[in-house]
């Protein structure tokens, strides 16, 4: 089997996924070459999500790694080795391209390889996102005289708003969000 370390699962996982998908008309109809195209187009959108924790690499830096906060010898703010955590905290992020695996884990969750599966196969279907997201607020089209209305004050669908154009991806997808709505309270001594 190859790996493609762009994507999350592989060509052939994902063939092996649609086997058994009632409806995979998209998938068998495209070339391999657009499979492709596909898979890296659903991971990208998958990558530009919130999530939660961070990056596996970032983990075991951090694990590996106390932060500077005080000069050992006389308990002073070293800002030099401050900067210099912090970009070795950054060559880690960028040690791993992929937002999964995270934390602990060393391999990607099923879930996020269905996910990316499945926006595949919607992007192969013709579906585009910035459209979809664009057509939640038209209310009305016409054909001759040609008119259309928009409604700006309709609340969009939550997966649209976040360019998912697949519900079942996004429920997929939203267990591993981290939750922008939560307030994050911490004692400092």
């Amino acid at each position: 089997m190859a790996i493609n370390t762009d994507i999350y699962g592989s060509i052939d996982e994902a063939a092996a996924y649609f086997t058994g998908r009632l409806h995979s008309d998209a998938w068998d109809e495209a070339l391999s070459a657009d499979q492709t195209k596909a898979l890296l187009s659903a991971r990208r959108l998958i990558d530009n999500l919130d999530y939660k924790g961070e990056k596996h690499a970032v983990y075991i830096f951090h694990q590996q790694t106390p932060p500077p906060w005080r000069n050992p010898t006389n308990g002073t703010f070293d800002r030099q080795k401050w900067e210099q955590y912090h970009e070795q905290e950054r060559t880690a992020n960028a040690s791993q391209s992929l937002e999964f695996p995270r934390g602990a884990d060393t391999d990607v969750p099923e879930a996020i390889r269905v996910a990316e599966y499945e926006l595949a196969y919607s992007l192969l279907d013709g579906v585009d996102p910035q459209m979809e997201l664009e057509n939640l607020s038209v209310t009305a089209q016409g054909y001759a005289e040609v008119r259309t209305h928009y409604e700006r004050n309709m609340v969009p669908i939550e997966h649209l708003i976040n360019l998912i154009p697949n519900p079942l991806a996004w429920s997929l997808l939203k267990p591993f969000l981290r939750d922008d709505q939560a307030v994050r309270m911490s004692r400092v001594s």
